[in-house]
């Protein structure tokens, strides 16, 4: 009997819906627009990034690209890292809500502040807008 387990993987369009949601939940409990410099930079980095993850696989692999949660994880710190200025709280929030998000869609913004911070949503809240 086996004991290996097996990767999961996420289609890109599971990959962009927990982003939006992510970002969105992000801008929603800081205050800022989900369109600002930021937010826009580091998604367009981040998707930049899943088109290189595709063509390592070659550019004819069969079926829709799919991407482990480490894949999307190492990305998305990679974009947000890229920016000209160093990465806040509410950078932070929106990578850690957009992973959440990728493993629980349903998740609320409780839910992430409970298990990325072990804070209640209230505190994590705080956080969010202090950083604006």
């Amino acid at each position: 009997m086996s004991t290996a387990t097996a990767t999961v993987t996420f289609t890109r369009n599971q990959v962009e819906e927990a982003v939006t949601a992510g970002f969105e939940m992000a801008a929603d409990e800081s205050g800022v627009s989900v369109n600002n410099s930021d937010f826009r930079r580091t998604r367009v980095l981040f998707r930049g990034l899943l088109v290189q993850l595709d063509m390592a696989s070659g550019p004819n692999a069969p079926g829709e690209p799919t991407y482990t949660r480490e894949q999307v994880q190492a990305a998305l710190n990679t974009a947000t890292d890229a920016g000209p200025k160093a990465a806040d709280n509410i950078d932070n929030f929106a990578v850690n809500a957009t992973l959440t998000l990728l493993d629980d869609p349903d998740a609320a913004f409780g839910d992430v502040a409970e298990e990325c911070y072990g804070e209640d949503a209230d505190e994590v809240a705080g956080w969010l807008a202090d950083a604006r």
